[in-house]
């Protein structure tokens, strides 16, 4: 009996392959840097790799180390960051104003153009460089509430001076007995019987880029207790404003600050928005720095495993390379599913901010980026401790082929702590949850 037989032919599009780009270690750079087709990212974000990934290492790479060596960032490198166009993009993060495109913009990216992804890429290539990204954190979280909520005339005094690289911002929020419980801020400003100015008393603590700031975004009382009561003032450094640093165990080149106001005279019209939203502005601040952490982890992650898969194929011991060995591809293969999942999450919550209102982003997002920010944490706290045991007495060392994880090792409470501890952000993050059911629910109801 004679049998048929029927072909099937699968009419699929061939492979949307791109160009590989970096390492080709695994997990040593994002899986679109591979070649492998991804719905987020285009030829203009390609153009922004390049150019950011070429800069650093020119500009960057070859005198971190001595950076490090002497504490401090050359000064002159920020007016070279101005030039290049990085200032901008890192104060408006993932939308750039069209009032701002007169000023230079990294890769030449139009400002209509500039996204998410983009703001994600900067940050990648900037913490792929090194210890260059510290002294931009002032600008990334003091900018923010300048370009949200201030009046148009300070914005256009303030930001021309910052975005030139002239002058430094930064936000000073946290205080000696007021971290997490943002509420309980206790530095008071008192308008003077005029009602021209502000008279600030009291103290900020663990200030990023203090040292070398001319502005202080800061967190005061003007009112009662309680969140009602808090305001957001800009206080340039003036007579009575004291900076002193403090030694964190990340490194000295964020220059963090302990920074004290005794009877602190600022300009009314310095004042961010109106009296008694400061709380709710710094809230809606956190969601965009809580993001930001995740970007700097999630390099810093892979910057790790490229250099622990680049020992473990050359390191033997009892007789086989490291990467031989089970135990060693167990810990690589952990690392690695946990740097691509925190990325796939990362660029989930770009894609809906991207695609939200800035409103509704805060509103439905806010708990999820403090959970972000937490796995971000712990995601880094795993792949620091397992690569530093593969490189063995290397990852102890600041110096060689180990220094890079070590440096990343140390770092490691730099994505835990800021941002709001671990605790406090979880269970934010499952109450902002249980919020959106309930509105969820009584909308069903009206329904």
């Amino acid at each position: 009996m004679a049998h048929s037989t029927t072909r099937i032919v699968e009419d699929k599009p061939a492979s949307k392959l791109s160009e590989t780009y970096g390492s080709s270690l695994p997990w040593a750079e994002p899986s679109w840097y591979t070649g492998r087709p991804s719905p987020y990212y285009k030829e203009s974000h390609r153009k922004l790799r390049d150019y950011v990934r070429a800069w650093c290492d020119e500009n960057i790479a070859p005198f971190s180390e001595d950076w490090v060596q002497s504490g401090a960032v050359d000064p002159a490198i920020y007016a070279k960051c101005a030039s290049a166009g990085l200032l901008v993009p890192i104060a408006f993060g993932k939308t750039i104003p069209p009032q701002y495109s007169n000023y230079p913009i990294a890769a030449g990216i139009k400002p209509e153009e500039w996204d998410g992804f983009h703001d994600f890429i900067l940050w990648d290539e900037l913490i792929r460089a090194g210890p260059i990204a510290s002294i931009f954190i002032g600008l990334v979280v003091g900018a923010p509430p300048l370009q949200k909520f201030a009046s148009p005339e300070l914005q256009k005094k303030i930001f021309p001076e910052i975005l030139s690289g002239e002058k430094r911002i930064c936000l000073a929020v946290t205080e000696p007995d007021a971290g997490s419980d943002v509420r309980n801020v206790k530095t008071t400003a008192e308008k003077t019987a005029d009602g021209k100015h502000y008279i600030v008393n009291g103290s900020k603590k663990w200030i990023t880029n203090g040292m070398f700031s001319d502005y202080f975004m800061t967190l005061v009382r003007t009112g009662g207790p309680g969140a009602g009561g808090l305001s957001m003032l800009l206080i340039p450094r003036s007579s009575g404003l004291r900076t002193r640093k403090l030694e964190v165990v990340a490194g000295p080149l964020s220059a963090t600050t302990y920074v004290s106001f005794e009877d602190v005279k600022v300009p009314a019209e310095y004042l961010i928005g109106k009296e008694g939203e400061g709380f709710k502005q710094t809230m809606v601040n956190f969601n965009h720095e809580r993001l930001w952490i995740a970007f700097q982890a999630i390099r810093g992650c892979r910057v790790a495993l490229e250099d622990a898969f680049s020992w473990a194929i050359k390191r033997e011991a009892f007789d086989k390379t490291l990467i031989e060995q089970p135990v060693v591809r167990n810990k690589f293969g952990n690392c690695g599913r946990m740097v691509e999942s925190l990325q796939a999450w990362t660029e989930q919550i770009v894609y809906e901010l991207e695609n939200l209102s800035d409103a509704d982003g805060a509103r439905l997002l806010g708990g999820t980026t403090a959970l972000l920010k937490v796995e971000s944490g712990m995601v880094c706290k795993y792949v620091a401790e397992e690569c530093l045991k593969i490189m063995g007495g290397l990852g102890l060392t600041k110096t060689g082929q180990g220094a890079r994880i070590e440096a990343f090792y140390r770092a490691v409470p730099s994505y835990t702590v800021p941002g709001g501890s671990e605790d406090v952000l979880i269970d934010l993050g499952v109450r902002e949850a249980l919020k959106l059911h309930k509105q969820a629910e009584k909308l069903k109801a009206k329904i």
